[in-house]
């Protein structure tokens, strides 16, 4: 909450992207790469719900209200056996449950959106409730600045809990948030002949029911509904056309926790997941019609399901084993695909300060995103495995030393990984994406790898100062037959060497300061290295084709910034409480490579920009709570 964030709006994926073994995609955006996986490899949960876009414009804000969050946990190695579904991390986030005493309502005026959240007792004790939102007004700031983009978006988070009796609680939470682009021309007889927009929303639901049989064993049965869908329509004179694509989730899952005796924890459960996909619906008019063609889409069901069982070991006091098996399977079309994913960690402990971990998981995924760029747009789609697209499989190790210096309130880790992939997805060359129901002609399967070293420093807030320094050095690769000459290439988002400083400092009761550093590696390209011309069809002219060097074999320049945020707090014995965020991103005006350009100077001959994408901005916010 206190540290510096792009027009004051605080984002947790943001925070996420400073800690070791997560890199950040494109500048400013809310995108992880986690141990050398792709954005599509996280599993991101809601309440249990899965989220499967979770950014805001397009993934420069992350959907999570930081008002509405209780707990945010990530997971990059040595994962318990009760998640699947990704190879590279799991995000699982909690909601507030809301209090049960008496009425608070928090909020905030950022200078991008504005927030509140109101929770409280319905039955004192027995029943509470939070609800949360949020609603930007960057189309209301830019119109000020002389610039017309009528975008905008909002989230809305509610959950109520509902005591039944000593042994029962019920939970159901909900989110629901929304991304609205609606482009028309400024007169009105303008607006009857062109217009452009597109809606793209997310919708979660969850019923949890969590019981308590006796003093040993414990279980949490959820209903779990997830719906993504973006739809694009456009119109001009007479034509008109609407492209939407949707996916729509309803599963069950039950988790039981048996408590054997002091040295053994069981854990144990099972969970049912019906996908149903419908990319490329498409409805259109005028003359458009003989070009794009109205269709009701592929539909495409997809039956996951997966049991596991697995314990929190005492060995002895010094070793603390955690080990598990998954059986998961997936069900797409005629074919079965299924498979055994173990799981084992142990803890050895030196001395009272100090420990060595070490881990092993196989995690399997039955479901990728096909997308046409590095950025999130609305014409991502998730698509489920085929007959010819296989689940991609991950083995991961990791191994650590952790050490606690506790005069200093300070721990230090440094933790080695090595993860392969299977079955990875590529596009061949010249592929064709928009608007193709038969897209699994135009993936590859290829494998991967991805090895590194991380080094974290944290300094927990025991007294004026705290924060982290983490430090990453990495290499991410990929291998496709039909691809590069069949050689192997680094990954979009291989970057060697990745730094983040994070500060804050509480200067007396009222002020606290805070600072963040951060340096990356660039992230890479493909690069043209020369030209040639050939005869065309009619041989009355000829084509110039490029000649492109080795897959994503240039690097862009590395990137750093320096951003900063100053907190005034007003008295905090008043009941009604409030602080001003006053920082900036980007102190000192480095902007980053976004993207590169191709130039063609006055002798003909072509060069390369980079094009950046932030430079200063300020930023101010105004949070209040009573």
């Amino acid at each position: 909450k206190m540290l510096p964030a792009i027009g004051g709006e605080v984002d947790v994926v943001k925070v996420l992207q400073l800690m070791p073994g997560v890199q950040k995609g494109n500048e400013g955006g809310s995108g992880m790469f986690v141990r050398g996986g792709t954005s599509d490899q996280n599993l991101i949960l809601l309440d249990e719900a899965t989220v499967y876009n979770p950014g805001h414009l397009f993934g420069f804000f992350s959907i999570f209200n930081n008002d509405a969050l209780k707990d945010v946990q990530i997971i990059k190695g040595g994962f318990p056996a009760s998640y699947g579904g990704r190879l590279s991390s799991v995000l699982d986030i909690k909601t507030n449950e809301g209090n049960n005493q008496g009425f608070k309502v928090d909020g905030g005026i950022g200078m991008l959106s504005s927030r509140a959240t109101l929770q409280g007792p319905i039955i004192k004790d027995r029943m509470s409730f939070i609800l949360s939102a949020r609603r930007t007004y960057l189309d209301k700031v830019l119109k000020v600045f002389k610039y017309n983009l009528p975008y905008y978006f909002y989230d809305l988070n509610a959950k109520i809990n509902y005591k039944l009796s000593d042994k029962n609680t019920i939970f159901f939470s909900t989110y629901f948030g929304k991304d609205v682009l609606n482009l028309s021309s400024d007169t009105s007889k303008a607006e009857d002949l062109f217009g452009f927009g597109f809606k793209l929303g997310n919708y979660t639901n969850t019923v949890r029911w969590n019981h308590t049989y006796n003093k040993k064993l414990f279980s949490n049965v959820s209903i779990i509904h997830t719906n993504f869908s973006y739809n694009i329509s456009g119109k001009f004179t007479d034509n008109a056309f609407y492209v939407k694509s949707k996916i729509d989730d309803l599963g069950v899952k039950g988790d039981w926790e048996y408590y054997l005796n002091a040295k053994n924890q069981i854990r144990f459960g099972a969970s049912f997941i019906h996908h149903n996909f419908r990319p490329n619906i498409v409805n259109s008019s005028g003359e458009l019609t003989s070009s794009i063609t109205s269709r009701d889409g592929a539909r495409l069901a997809l039956e996951e399901s997966g049991i596991y069982l697995g314990n929190d070991q005492e060995v002895s006091p010094r070793i603390k084993l955690n080990y598990g098996l998954r059986f998961s399977s997936a069900l797409a079309k005629s074919k079965v695909y299924s498979g055994l994913e173990p799981r084992v960690a142990i803890r050895y402990t030196i001395d009272e300060r100090s420990s060595i971990k070490a881990s092993y998981s196989r995690m399997k995924q039955y479901m990728h995103l096909v997308s046409s760029s590095s950025i999130s747009l609305p014409t991502d789609l998730w698509y489920p495995v085929t007959e010819s697209i296989k689940p991609q499989v991950s083995d991961q190790v990791s191994l650590g030393y952790f050490l606690g210096i506790t005069e200093w309130a300070t721990n230090v880790s440094v933790e080695a990984y090595y993860k392969k992939m299977n079955n990875l997805i590529e596009y061949k060359e010249g592929a064709k994406l928009m608007l193709n129901d038969n897209f699994d002609r135009e993936l590859l399967n290829g494998k991967g790898n991805s090895y590194g070293l991380e080094f974290l420093i944290n300094k927990s807030p025991q007294g004026k100062f705290s924060g982290w320094a983490s430090y990453t050095i990495s290499w991410a690769t990929r291998q496709f037959d039909e691809l590069n000459k069949g050689e192997k290439f680094f990954a979009k988002f291989d970057r060697r060497h990745n730094l983040s400083l994070v500060g804050l400092y509480k200067i007396n009761d009222y002020l606290s300061f805070s600072a963040v550093w951060v340096f990356a590696s660039g992230s890479r390209f493909t690069p043209v290295v020369g030209q040639y011309a050939i005869p065309n069809a009619s041989l009355t002219d000829v084509d110039v084709m490029p000649i492109y060097a080795s897959r994503n074999s240039v690097k862009m320049s590395p990137s750093h910034r320096l951003d900063l945020n100053l907190i005034v707090q007003q008295k905090k014995e008043r009941r009604f409480k409030s602080e001003w965020h006053i920082g900036c991103y980007n102190l000192y005006n480095q902007t980053s490579p976004y993207k590169i350009e191709v130039v063609k100077e006055d002798n003909g001959a072509l060069k390369y920009q980079q094009k950046g994408l932030f430079g200063f901005l300020p930023s101010l916010a105004y949070n209040f709570k009573f």
